[in-house]
């Protein structure tokens, strides 16, 4: 839907007549509004959906965009579980060759591209690896912002672990302490975790162990207002961390509970890329595998 689908939906749903929902001014206002003769302002969608009841985060999940992006996150998702099954293959690979990237493409977009890369290109020969042109291009673009976004977090998640030693602690710097995470939905909070996750363990490989603690330390400045899941991630990192620079296995067993809890909360996939990861640092291993999470 767009947003004069989507309003008209909502009140239809509710049970309202245009002449019920902006009730302060004349009734040919809202009628424009949800026609698209009147440019909507955004005091009057706050206005409306107070009167609807219900929240502008709802209320943005009916939108054209978020749908076709849900459509986008199943697909890669089924990709991502089985990078075998043909059909959703196709599928995905039929949206990854209708892109075209350059900085100036949308950051959705580009989120989508370099996750199809990073991630594919591993599994399909139709998939190239992130070229050094278009990381060098990644990295001037998201060096020069002061504020992150969902799909900055998603580029950067999906690439922090590509850049060299140097451009990895400038843009840690930038995206650490996170602003404002205790308004941050769900979506956005998930990148966030990547990209720490992405962060710390590329630090790990390189042994860099003060590193990852100063970044740990800074990833929970704000411990009273993150999420469960969120301190967990940081909690298993923290403890991976630990193990490597004391060789104490309390530590390896706190992941392997981390593990086996993902497993019975029915995070099987997840489980099972916590637990390469591990392995493969290690045992520093040179077949790193690529940890995203499978909800661009």
């Amino acid at each position: 839907m767009n947003v004069e689908e989507a309003l008209y939906f909502f009140r239809k749903n509710k049970n309202l007549k245009q002449k019920d929902v902006l009730t302060y001014t004349d009734t040919s206002v809202y009628s424009k509004i949800e026609t698209g003769k009147k440019i909507l302002r955004f005091s009057e969608l706050t206005d409306i959906l107070e009167r609807f009841s219900i929240p502008l985060e709802e209320f943005s999940e009916y939108l054209e965009d978020s749908i076709e992006q849900k459509k986008f996150r199943k697909l890669f998702k089924q990709c991502g579980n089985n990078p075998t099954d043909e059909s959703s293959k196709y599928e995905l690979l039929s949206y990854y060759n209708q892109l075209s990237f350059s900085k100036e493409m949308h950051l959705r977009e580009m989120a989508n591209f370099i996750g199809i890369k990073t991630l594919f290109s591993n599994y399909w020969k139709e998939i190239s690896p992130v070229s050094q042109e278009e990381l060098n291009q990644i990295y001037d673009l998201l060096i020069k912002k002061e504020y992150f976004f969902q799909y900055d977090y998603a580029v950067l998640s999906n690439t922090i672990f590509l850049f060299n030693d140097k451009q990895i602690k400038s843009l840690a710097k930038k995206v650490l302490p996170v602003k404002d995470i205790e308004i941050r939905n769900v979506e956005t909070t998930e990148f966030i975790k990547n990209m720490i996750n992405n962060l710390i363990t590329t630090l790990l490989r390189k042994k860099e162990y003060e590193e990852s603690r100063y970044y740990l330390k800074l990833a929970i400045t704000k411990e009273g207002s993150l999420t469960f899941d969120y301190k967990l991630v940081i909690q298993y990192l923290d403890n991976l961390t630990s193990y490597l620079i004391t060789g104490d296995d309390r530590y390896k067993e706190n992941i392997v509970d981390y593990i086996h809890l993902l497993t019975k909360l029915g995070e099987q996939h997840f489980a099972k890329s916590i637990e390469r990861e591990v392995y493969s640092i290690i045992s520093e291993s040179k077949d790193i595998p690529i940890f995203i999470q499978a909800d661009l």
